[in-house]
């Protein structure tokens, strides 16, 4: 079962991404119907994060949905607000999740711990809605129990 937390009390200076950009624009798209796509490069296979200028390559990338399962890389315990609108956040677990299909993405726990974490956790994604206009995907633990008991 996928995770969704929805923002009810978002702080007027939480930063926000530039959702309408033309070479982040489907990314964020896909978020909002809570699918995680990246770049492919149609020859070769390859996925590309973050994404590229449709140019790129002489054109070749196209938007893929990928599984949203991926193992924790690296992390870190954000113990001070390096902004006001994150104090809500303490203590703030920012992770770099090592995609199964390849690239490494850039996100925030939820639903975890500081000493639950660990390398190689299993993880899959999970959604934050801000607003209408923005849904991150944020990352949480990738319980097998859990992934039993929501395909029954």
């Amino acid at each position: 079962m996928t995770t969704i937390v929805r923002e009810t009390n978002l702080h007027p200076d939480y930063p926000l991404p530039a959702v309408d950009h033309p070479v982040t624009a489907p990314f964020w798209r896909a978020c909002r119907e809570q699918r995680l796509m990246l770049q492919r490069d149609r020859e070769s296979g390859a996925w590309h994060w973050p994404p590229k200028p449709g140019r790129w390559k002489g054109g070749r990338l196209t938007w893929a949905e990928v599984s949203g399962h991926g193992r924790i890389h690296t992390w870190v315990v954000g113990a001070e607000p390096f902004l006001p609108a994150f104090r809500e956040l303490l203590p703030h677990l920012m992770v770099v999740v090592q995609l199964d299909e390849g690239p490494r993405m850039v996100g925030h726990m939820v639903g975890t711990k500081p000493e639950e974490m660990r390398f190689d956790l299993p993880v899959r994604i999970a959604w934050k809605v801000l607003n209408e206009s923005v849904t991150l995907p944020v990352w949480e633990p990738d319980r097998p129990a859990e992934r039993v008991s929501a395909t029954t």
